[in-house]
């Protein structure tokens, strides 16, 4: 549209160079208003409990270390054998937390595997104190 048809519409030309129509003059151009903000909610109780979270800590105390591959590999069968012996509940990562540490000795005496089985803090609170720590030599 030019300068004439917006004329003939009622619309005049201001100071500044935009066009107003004769209904919204002297009415100052609107400016963005941020949305409303929601109001916060808290989150509903969940009516099951927590699954118990299990920590197990394999500690490989040797004059050589392996590569952290071949150790962790290795320790298949040892946590195995310790879900058989129900020492732990299960071996899948929503039940259990592993963690495979090497500490390097300096003799072949001071060589051992360590394995610690800890109950999360949640478990605590519920009454699941049972901790078990034991080392194989």
């Amino acid at each position: 549209m030019n300068y004439e048809q917006l004329r003939k519409l009622g619309y005049r030309q201001n100071t500044d160079g935009s066009f107003s129509h004769s209904s919204t003059a002297g009415i100052p151009h609107a400016e963005p208003q941020p949305n409303p903000r929601l109001p916060l909610v808290s989150p509903q109780k969940r009516e099951e409990s927590r699954k118990a979270r299990t920590t197990l800590i394999v500690t490989r105390c040797a004059f050589s270390l392996l590569d952290a591959d071949n150790f962790a590999g290795g320790c298949k069968f040892l946590i195995d054998q310790l879900r058989y012996a129900k020492l732990i509940k299960d071996d899948d990562p929503e039940t259990i937390e592993i963690l495979f540490r090497q500490v390097k000795v300096k003799t072949s005496e001071e060589e051992m595997t360590q394995v610690e089985i800890t109950r999360s803090c949640g478990d605590y609170k519920r009454g699941n104190d049972d901790l078990v720590k034991t080392s194989f030599d």
